[in-house]
């Protein structure tokens, strides 16, 4: 009940009905101290205490009501009837007793815990803040102190479209719901700090009066995501000029050879010309070893046709070797940014590899969906499966692949998840932002 309800309330003395209640309550236990009287009293009690009144109101009420119930003349029975009528006020004021004692235990609990949020709130590492309706900063940690170079009395009046910038989003930079998002913000030194800002409603009595966010601050990591993007640039340059050597120099060789080996076997008897094309067939092997490696370098498919070609020709040598069937499905509608078609089709490459070494599997489906300015998509196999967390705990082959797919997406801005366990298969999910 609310204070102003208790404030209009008619005193409990001056109420009939409760004064007529409470004297009745009186009379039986003068008459008859038992625990059932007494108990009548502690639920009188809790009813009073459930109506909204307070103790002051019980002790006028108790004053009023036992006047008339004590004769003044026997002093004896005097004693003893202020003795039990003084018993039914205690039983009467317990609940309130324990309703005091149970608000201050909350109240010592509330003020605990309100200690250990301000310690949390001031020394964690990202940034903490919230806002009115407005966008008006209403609270700001020693983190964003650190992080912008403002102090608190200058942050709390500032706007929140003060301190960030659209610069790192092409989003509006509206706040009302929860989401997550990367923006900039501009420091007191006009310095800039890319930020991962979540943000969600701040809500009092059900109503929204405000947002609360934290900022975490991934510069280092925008900045170590853009080398790796320039260090797989490079690393797929030189892959390209050697796979072209493989195939165009070593095939000029190979072609050579080839053309001598003819012209000696004509010069040969019978069994010298066996045994020259028992070394042509040797030469086959070699040409067919170094076609494969220059298609594993860097297939040319990729950059003459696009992904979905490419991965499909992946499929079908990867069923060959294997005996896994592999099916691709999707599309990219249409080419992407060179280095997307490479960082996907190597995740592909080295995800079905992991089929083809690891998980006994019948079938592997490669999938790709474009949604909107994303390109997202899979690679799901039924075998045996694993504990992804094991696996890339542990230091191994198959625990760097997984980690190197991982960083190619990372470096496109993108994300990739593994999911698998124990005999339920694996799938290698993806979801890149494409260039407008």
């Amino acid at each position: 009940m609310s204070v102003q309800t208790i404030q209009h309330k008619k005193s409990a003395h001056a109420d009939p009905s409760i004064l007529a209640r409470y004297d009745e309550l009186l009379r039986a236990c003068l008459q008859k101290s038992d625990e059932d009287t007494l108990s009548r009293a502690h639920q009188f009690g809790r009813d009073m205490l459930d109506q909204g009144y307070g103790v002051l109101d019980i002790v006028a009420l108790h004053h009023r009501a036992v006047g008339p119930l004590v004769d003044p003349e026997a002093s004896v029975d005097l004693a003893m009837d202020q003795d039990t009528a003084a018993r039914v006020l205690l039983e009467v004021l317990t609940p309130f007793e324990m309703t005091h004692r149970g608000f201050r235990v909350a109240n010592t609990s509330l003020q605990e815990s309100e200690e250990r949020f301000r310690e949390l709130f001031e020394n964690a590492n990202d940034m903490l803040f919230t806002t009115d309706l407005a966008g008006r900063l209403t609270s700001f940690n020693r983190a964003g102190e650190r992080l912008s170079g403002f102090s608190r009395a200058e942050a709390l009046a500032m706007d929140l479209k003060d301190l960030f910038t659209e610069a790192a989003s092409s989003a509006p930079m509206v706040f009302s719901d929860l989401q997550q998002r990367e923006l900039e913000m501009i420091g007191r030194d006009g310095r800039r700090v890319v930020l991962e800002i979540s943000t969600r409603p701040l809500l009092a009595d059900g109503r929204e009066v405000g947002m609360q966010g934290i900022a975490r601050d991934i510069t280092d990591r925008r900045n170590a995501a853009t080398a790796l993007r320039h260090l797989n640039g490079h690393l797929e340059d030189k892959a390209k000029r050697i796979a072209h050597a493989l195939h165009d120099e070593a095939g000029q060789l190979l072609a050579t050879v080839y053309l001598r080996v003819a012209e000696i076997s004509g010069e040969l008897p019978a069994l010298g010309r066996r045994r020259m094309e028992e070394l042509r067939t040797l030469l086959d092997q070699v040409d067919d070893q170094l076609r494969r490696l220059a298609y594993e370098l860097r297939p040319t498919i990729l950059d003459d046709l696009g992904l979905v070609p490419a991965c499909q020709f992946l499929a079908e040598g990867v069923s060959r070797r294997s005996r896994v069937r592999v099916l691709v499905k999707g599309t990219t509608g249409g080419r992407v940014a060179p280095d997307v078609e490479t960082a996907l089709y190597r995740i592909a490459q080295e995800a079905l590899g992991n089929v083809g070494k690891h998980a006994r599997a019948r079938t592997a489906t490669v999938e790709f969906e474009r949604k909107g300015k994303s390109l997202r998509g899979s690679i799901r196999d039924d075998g045996i499966g694993f504990d992804v967390d094991g696996v890339l705990s542990r230091v191994g082959p198959q625990g760097l692949g997984l980690m190197g797919m991982r960083e190619r997406v990372v470096a496109l801005g993108g994300n990739l998840t593994v999911r698998s366990s124990p005999g339920k298969g694996t799938s290698v999910e993806f979801d890149v932002p494409l260039e407008s």
